[in-house]
């Protein structure tokens, strides 16, 4: 933040002091920011946000807000990208040694069971920050490689 003081940089003051401020709330809320994760997700919905934003002033033919919101996106960007996020082929790792657990158990592993260990407290997944989209296709397609559901009858 004293660097963008002393640089006079007036979209990354707004966009720390917007976050500071929405920081603060939460702690107020007892929901404070206690996890890198829980900074990213909150550093992604006010991305997120501006990113709805351009959206309504483009439709509204407002070209100065609309620079000012990306002008936003991009230093949001810029502090997103700082975080050292799971990679894909950390991803398949950790999903398949889940479902090889549960083989190893003799339980045959399923979507949800799956999901929920790796989530869980003390997971593989517990606190990373990663791309749940991503993750949602991966278990589903690697639990039906292992278990092919069954055709439904008709």
């Amino acid at each position: 933040m004293k660097e963008a003081l002393k640089a006079k940089d007036k979209s990354r003051l707004n966009v720390l002091r917007g976050i500071l401020t929405e920081t603060t709330s939460l702690e107020k809320e007892s929901k404070g920011i206690k996890t890198d994760k829980q900074l990213y997700k909150l550093l992604q919905k006010r991305k997120t946000a501006s990113s709805n934003a351009v959206r309504e002033f483009q439709a509204a033919n407002r070209g100065d807000l609309t620079t000012k919101e990306n002008e936003q996106i991009d230093i949001l960007q810029g502090y997103l990208d700082g975080f050292a996020t799971t990679t894909a082929d950390e991803v398949v790792g950790a999903i398949q040694t889940t479902i090889q657990e549960f083989e190893t158990e003799g339980v045959t592993p399923k979507r949800d069971k799956v999901r929920a260990r790796l989530f869980r407290p003390g997971g593989a997944f517990e606190d990373k920050i990663l791309d749940e989209a991503l993750v949602a296709k991966t278990i589903n397609r690697m639990v039906h490689e292992v278990a092919p559901s069954k055709p439904r009858a008709s």
